[in-house]
């Protein structure tokens, strides 16, 4: 199977990497850095959760190749055993920038990484927040040990559920808790899910565009296919809807079409519980 090469954009300051980040990724998706091993004459194959999109070679001693047909793997390499110390960033279709430090191991203790299983850190702040990293984990936490209450937040298609459980809020930072179920045999994969503000008479007024929003923390408990479901945590800057209109919630099927919309109207919103501490 043939390899298309992955193609690579040196940055060549701190400032130009600050810019390349503002046009392709949200900051606030900006993953630590992870430690990496390679070798000349072993590959090592990264597993992304989203497709690649981009990506940064500290020099040219790193080899890097996307596999053919398969969007989300990178087989990585080191060109030479006499490589030093190096850097990979890769950017993902989802708004994510990976981070990687590289040094050079005859025999990695690794040749398939997972990134997604690996510890995964966003940055310690976020703009226009007053919340920090740890403490939006930590109420993100508690939301998953709290007994549901909203009802009605909901829609099915094709086997799968989803279902909106809780809002609360702290400070300025909304946080939405769903749940995702897939009643059928087949494993659902989706990308991120997209969150925008709609018009309700859209349909009707076709000229009219979806605003999109972009939360600043989404964590995922579990499968669709456990018994439970998938826990979707989602936390925004605080923010409200018009009468109006809904919040929609919009997932998509990786290499799929079973795709689902979950809204979410002013009323609904306005419900949200603060948390207690």
């Amino acid at each position: 199977m043939k390899n298309l090469k992955f193609v690579f954009a040196l940055l060549l300051s701190i400032f130009s990497l600050t810019a390349f980040c503002q046009q392709k990724v949200r900051a606030v998706d900006i993953a630590g850095s992870y430690p990496l091993q390679i070798s000349a004459h072993k590959t090592t194959l990264l597993i992304f959760p989203a497709p690649i999109e981009d990506g940064d070679r500290g020099d040219g001693s790193i080899s890097a190749e996307r596999v053919a047909k398969v969007s989300n793997l990178l087989k990585v390499k080191a060109v030479d055993s006499a490589m030093q110390e190096s850097t990979l960033h890769v950017v993902t279709s989802d708004g994510k920038i990976y981070s990687f430090n590289v040094t050079y191991n005859p025999a990695p203790s690794q040749l398939t990484i997972d990134v997604s299983k690996l510890p995964y850190r966003t940055k310690a702040s976020f703009k226009g927040v007053s919340l920090n990293e740890k403490e939006i984990e930590s109420y993100a936490a508690t939301m998953l040990g709290a007994a549901p209450f909203v009802t009605g937040v909901k829609a099915k298609a094709n086997g799968l559920k989803i279902k909106l459980e809780s809002i609360y809020i702290k400070d300025d930072v909304l946080f939405f808790r769903y749940n995702l179920c897939n009643d059928t045999h087949i494993g659902y994969n989706a990308y991120e899910p997209r969150f925008s503000i709609r018009d309700r008479s859209r349909a009707k007024r076709t000229a009219i565009q979806d605003t999109e929003i972009e939360p600043i923390y989404i964590q995922f408990k579990g499968k669709p296919e456990d018994a439970n479901g998938q826990s979707i945590v989602v936390a925004f800057a605080k923010f409200t809807i018009a009468e109006n209109k809904n919040l929609v919630m919009a997932l998509s099927e990786s290499n799929g079409d079973r795709n689902l919309e979950c809204k979410l109207s002013q009323k609904q919103l306005l419900k949200a519980k603060a948390f207690s501490y």
